[in-house]
């Protein structure tokens, strides 16, 4: 048996027309929410190794078919020589990795920017975070001397 609903309009409780989001279409390509973390505190990273930053985000995906386009700027100086490398998690997977993305002479700066289209697979909350090294390093590289870094994360519907 098969039924069949017309009406002439729809309005949600308030009276507004309600939105594809609303009626729970799921319209691919389209962006489903923005969510943005940032980090202002300057931080002096000596490690070779990769270590967090500080600058997260967590977005919790509306639909598992979903694609979350990461978006990162990340304030760099080094008061030595060295090579900065730059790692995009989603939670303990690193899903973007710079390895010796720029070299640097005694204080350069400089602004590290990546993008990565991710697909998460979940409506779990989900954290993404940077993580940072400085390769074959003299000195210090630091974060944020000279502005705050940002990530920015974008739920688009798959």
């Amino acid at each position: 048996m098969t039924s069949i609903i017309k009406v002439d309009t729809l309005q949600k409780a308030n009276g507004a027309t309600p939105t594809a989001a609303d009626l729970g279409i799921n319209t691919t390509g389209t962006v489903l929410q923005v969510v943005e973390g940032e980090y202002n505190t300057q931080t002096d990273i000596t490690s070779q190794s990769y270590v967090d930053t500080g600058l997260s985000v967590t977005i919790t995906p509306k639909f598992s078919s979903s694609k979350v386009y990461v978006i990162t700027n990340l304030h760099t100086f080094v008061n030595g020589v060295g090579i900065i490398g730059v790692n995009i998690l989603r939670g303990s997977t690193s899903i973007l990795e710079t390895q010796g993305s720029s070299g640097y002479q005694d204080n350069s700066t400089d602004v590290v920017s990546m993008t990565k289209l991710d697909s998460p697979a979940t409506t779990s909350a989900t954290i993404y975070k940077v993580q940072v090294n400085h390769y074959a390093a003299s000195g210090t590289m630091r974060i944020n001397q000279l502005g705050g870094s940002r990530i920015t994360v974008m739920e688009i519907a798959g």
